[in-house]
């Protein structure tokens, strides 16, 4: 079984230049985990209109391509040009993918990780608030299970999701590291953080 599959997503959408057209971006997903933060974009030049061999690398993360046109693929295209189309066309670009890859469908192959919890459709506010719960009471159950599936959804969405709470109906006396039964992942947003203070 591979541990990685492709998964492209098409880039109609990103407006065209003079000379070059995206065609899509190929990005690997890692099972258990979901998409990798990278991938690579495939393109053609206007001039012959067959996609180019090897495509434009971008980090999904930073939203930046991370390589760009040898000197001589150039051919007359001014270095200045494609640079500002690229940085363009990064940011229509993740804008794509984030559509496209959403934060509950990611959460859930995440989870399958965790055979004892299950995303909590009913209850979640997507893209925002995210909500699981425990499946069987009985499970065992590791509070560092929680911090963990918060850095693989934020590894995998490129957003950072926070742990907001984690809890449940528990007696006086047990171990909330034992009894917890469900938890919430809340995206933060630093802008609104900042105009709330």
């Amino acid at each position: 079984m591979d541990m990685f599959e492709i998964r492209n997503i098409d880039l109609k959408d990103v407006s065209d230049s003079d000379f070059i057209k995206f065609i899509r971006i190929e990005i690997p997903e890692r099972n258990g985990y979901g998409p990798v933060r990278f991938g690579r974009v495939r393109y053609t030049l206007n001039e012959d209109h067959e996609e180019q061999k090897n495509g434009l690398p971008m980090d999904l993360g930073k939203g930046i391509f991370t390589a760009t046109l040898e000197d001589e693929e150039l051919n007359g295209i001014h270095r200045a040009e494609l640079e500002k189309t690229l940085q363009d066309a990064a940011v229509e670009i993740v804008k794509i993918v984030r559509k496209k890859i959403d934060p509950p469908s990611i959460l859930k192959t995440i989870l399958k990780a965790y055979p004892y919890l299950n995303y909590d459709k009913q209850t979640s506010e997507p893209p925002n608030v995210l909500r699981c719960h425990v499946v069987n009471s009985a499970s065992l159950r590791q509070t560092s299970d929680i911090f963990e599936i918060a850095q693989r959804l934020k590894y995998a969405t490129g957003v950072d999701y926070k742990v907001g709470s984690y809890g449940g109906s528990s007696m006086e006396g047990d171990n909330l590291d034992d009894a917890w039964t469900r938890f919430t992942l809340r995206k933060f947003n630093f802008e609104e953080k900042s105009q709330e203070n």
